[in-house]
């Protein structure tokens, strides 16, 4: 056996035959994610999470269960500037259109962002 490359295989040395040395080759991959990437990943997820928010809103998913409470406190936090954008008499309208003007808004920024980091 030798210390760097890898084994000898002595079975064919102790037969008579060729030494023969078997090299190991290992390839990790790391994948690089670039800011631009990374920043477009981060508006889709917060996008995403108001999205998520509005159709609990009109499903009329359980407000008292703390997952749905959690994504529309996450939800709200984010779609706090947008707040009574558009005001509407129905409370799920209102949410429904201010949260999606939000979503829309956090994708096109995060896109607009990314573009300029890419340069």
């Amino acid at each position: 056996m030798t210390g760097r490359a890898g084994n000898i295989c002595a079975d064919n040395a102790d037969r008579g035959g060729f030494a023969q040395e078997v090299l190991f080759t290992v390839v990790t991959r790391t994948r690089y994610r670039s800011p631009a990437s990374v920043i477009t990943g981060i508006a889709a997820v917060i996008a995403g999470i108001i999205v998520l928010g509005i159709v609990l809103v009109l499903v009329n998913a359980n407000q008292n269960n703390d997952i749905v409470d959690l994504i529309l406190d996450i939800g709200r936090f984010f779609a706090r500037p947008f707040e009574d954008l558009f005001p509407q008499a129905d409370p799920e309208n209102d949410i429904l259109l201010n949260w999606g003007i939000a979503a829309v808004a956090y994708l096109i920024i995060g896109a607009i962002i990314a573009r300029i980091v890419r340069r």
